[in-house]
């Protein structure tokens, strides 16, 4: 478990945090910098998909429900793939990271467990059969802390160089 510091005002409705396009994700450490710049990470009911450059940079997303989990995730991961059955501009990468927010009101599936580093392991196996490189799922609670699935699974948060592939049309 880590913690951050938040870095958003407390007092200003209109702040908005910094855009995305100005930051490298090469790390799980990279996207706990980052959570510390934006207090949505705390609001949000719902996963984020992050779609990564082959050189770490935010590309696009897509979101899941509020009931998505990675183990949902790793039970049906082709529920994550609607984004590449659409032609979009651009072009959605194959470097996958899941921000997936935890709430208390949800107990059953508020702390982080060996069974979400399991789920996670079967998750980026299923995604690896789509072209995907599933990099991390970083898991955020109210209080501030985050867990990198991949640290859990690999002992580092710095992610492994995703090899460059060519992946289906579906």
């Amino acid at each position: 478990m880590h913690t951050y510091q938040p870095l958003w005002p407390q007092d200003r409705s209109d702040w908005e945090p910094p855009s995305l396009a100005g930051f490298t994700f090469r790390s799980a450490d990279d996207i706990g910098a980052y959570a510390a710049l934006d207090a949505l990470n705390t609001w949000y009911t719902y996963p984020h998909i992050w779609h990564l450059t082959d050189d770490g940079r935010f590309n696009c997303c897509s979101k899941g429900s509020s009931l998505d989990s990675v183990t949902r995730f790793a039970a049906h991961p082709e529920h994550l793939l609607e984004c590449r059955w659409t032609d979009v501009e651009p072009e959605c990468p194959d470097n996958w990271v899941i921000l997936e927010p935890r709430h208390p009101r949800l107990a059953d599936r508020y702390d982080v467990t060996e069974d979400d580093a399991r789920a996670f392991v079967q998750l980026r196996r299923g995604l690896h059969d789509f072209g995907i490189s599933l990099l991390d799922v970083v898991i955020f609670d109210q209080e501030f802390h985050w867990w990198s699935l991949h640290e859990l699974t690999s002992g580092t948060t710095v992610w492994p160089t995703a090899p460059k592939r060519s992946r289906p049309r579906h």
